[in-house]
Formats: C-alpha cells, sequence, structure tokens
C-alpha cells in the first residue's frame, strides 16, 4: 500500500523524503567513530564532508581532542573544531583545488593559511620545497600552528607568519566567528555565512605586499613561485599592489579565490602581464582563478 501511494505522488510530480531513515543513517555513521558526547554534534554537522572524506581515505579516525577532534589520515593529524574546517580538509584533499601536476620544483606562498591545511597538503607535495604562509587572525593563527607541530617532519618545510598581506601596512577591524574562521576578512558582514550572533569585531594586522615578498623572493631566485590566494576580499588590492612594481613578474602561477567584485579585473591584470588564466566560478559572488605565466615571457 505504502508502494502505491508514493507512486502516485511521484506521477503528480512530488516525492515524499524518508527523513527517519535519512537521519538514522547519519546517526549510525556518527557512531562509526565513536568520538563520545561532546564531540558527536560536530562529527554529525559535518557528516556531509566525512561521507566523501572518508571514501577517500577509508583509514579516517577521529577521537576527541581539546574543543574539536583529532582527524587521522594518511601520514597526517589534523585538529578540527568545526564542519567548516572539514570542508575545507574535503576542498583540498580530496577535490585537490591546488594540486599542480608538475615535475618542476616550487616556492609556495600560502597568503590566507587559515588553520594550516592548504600548507600541508603543499608540503606533503616533493616539487614543493619550501611553504611561507600568512594567517592574521590570531586564533585561526594559533591552530594552524598546533596542526603544524602534529606533522614535523612536514611543517619543517613551513614558515608560518601571523600577518595578512595587502595593498598597504595596517590594522583592520574585521568580524570573526571561530565557527566560519575562513570567512573572516575585509569583507566583513559579508564574510558572514552562518551564525552572525556570534561574530565579534577583531583586530588584524595587515603588511603592505610589497614590503614582505621581495626578501622572500630574493631567497630563492633559480625557483619556481606559487602564489595561493584565499583572502576574502584581499586578492584585489594584492594584486593591484603587485601590478604597481614588479613582483609579478617573478611569480609563475597564481591560485587566487576572487570574492564579490568578479574575476574580471583580476584577470584583465594577469593576462596583462602574460599569463594564461583559466576561472571557474564556485558561487554567484565567488570564484578559482589558475594563472600560469607563459613561459616564452619569463
Amino acid at each position: 500500500m505504502k508502494k502505491t501511494i508514493h507512486k502516485i505522488i511521484e506521477q503528480l510530480g512530488y516525492k515524499i523524503s524518508n527523513i527517519s531513515k535519512k537521519e538514522a543513517e547519519k546517526q549510525r555513521f556518527v557512531q562509526r567513530f565513536a568520538v563520545g558526547k561532546d564531540a558527536n554534534q560536530l562529527v554529525y554537522n559535518s557528516t556531509d564532508y566525512l561521507f566523501v572524506i572518508k571514501k577517500h581515505f577509508p583509514e579516517l579516525s577521529l577521537v576527541p581532542h581539546k574543543e574539536g577532534v583529532l582527524a587521522s589520515f594518511s601520514t597526517l593529524k589534523l585538529y578540527l573544531e568545526s564542519s567548516e574546517e572539514f570542508f575545507i580538509l574535503k576542498e583540498v584533499f580530496i577535490e585537490k583545488d591546488y594540486n599542480l601536476l608538475s615535475q618542476e620544483n616550487f616556492v609556495v606562498f600560502d597568503i590566507g593559511m587559515n588553520i594550516g591545511i592548504s600548507s600541508l597538503f603543499f608540503a606533503l607535495q616533493k616539487n614543493v620545497n619550501k611553504i611561507y604562509s600568512f594567517e592574521p587572525v590570531a586564533t585561526t593563527y594559533h591552530q594552524a600552528q598546533y596542526n603544524l607541530a602534529l606533522n614535523p617532519s612536514y611543517a619543517a618545510k613551513i614558515e608560518a607568519f601571523h600577518c595578512g598581506l595587502g595593498g598597504a601596512t595596517r590594522v583592520e577591524k574585521v568580524l570573526y566567528n571561530a565557527q566560519a574562521k575562513g570567512n573572516c576578512g575585509i569583507r566583513r558582514d559579508l564574510s558572514l555565512v552562518l551564525d552572525d550572533k556570534n561574530a565579534a569585531e577583531i583586530e588584524i594586522n595587515i603588511k603592505n605586499v610589497e614590503e614582505v615578498l621581495p626578501a622572500l623572493f630574493a631567497q630563492h631566485p633559480n625557483e619556481k613561485k606559487i602564489l595561493k590566494i584565499d583572502c576574502e576580499g584581499a586578492e584585489y588590492e594584492i594584486l593591484q599592489k603587485m601590478n604597481e612594481g614588479t613582483l609579478l613578474a617573478e611569480v609563475d602561477i597564481l591560485l587566487i579565490e576572487w570574492h564579490d567584485k568578479g574575476a574580471t579585473i583580476l584577470e584583465d591584470l594577469l593576462v596583462a602581464h602574460n599569463f594564461s588564466v583559466l576561472s571557474r566560478h564556485l558561487t554567484a559572488i565567488t570564484g578559482m582563478i589558475y594563472a600560469f605565466k607563459n613561459r616564452s615571457h619569463k
């Protein structure tokens, strides 16, 4: 009788979703990790991402740790506090937004380190010799430092700086939410995608990109350079400031997540500096740009 009713309803253009069945499946999945009462909610909120991560890394284990969980997979350990951080883990290690297949050696500049997931991903790559990472939010920076300490063999490649990069050196007021660390930036209210009542105004230090990168570039005169930029709106002023000097001439690849203002202004700037550019939209107001220096002009 139930199947007949469901069939008739579907013929009318509707569908009954068995919520209890889906809920039971999620609960069983959470129980597989046996993280205990305190961490169950975090795991439950992250099940959509964990399903995918677990499929690619069957050895994945989670144990309660501090205010979140300690995730162990492959040769890594990561301390995670929110479902957003599981989303970033999936984005970097499963979707591999920053996975570059090349036989050449690189130095990576991770502008927007967050809790260290992308820096550690780069450190795993044998052809990446060094990573310079920048994170201006104190709590996020300290969690990144903790994750680096959990992975000392890879962290040896990483040098982290407690500051952001921008078009001018200054102190900036931003909105911070511990459950959405990756959305903290100069976009302020536009960055608050969830639970904005728990957001607090904090101050961060931003340094002029033209005052920081030249000395670091000079340490690697014969190595290819990658800029990974994910800094919640500051990408525009960073590229515009670099455009004023000679820094872009020394960069080989840029991996940029843009926000709000669209990709065109960044694409045009990069094309003018002899980069080939590929773009894709992530949402209506965000997207990725992959830019590669044309070898004939390098």
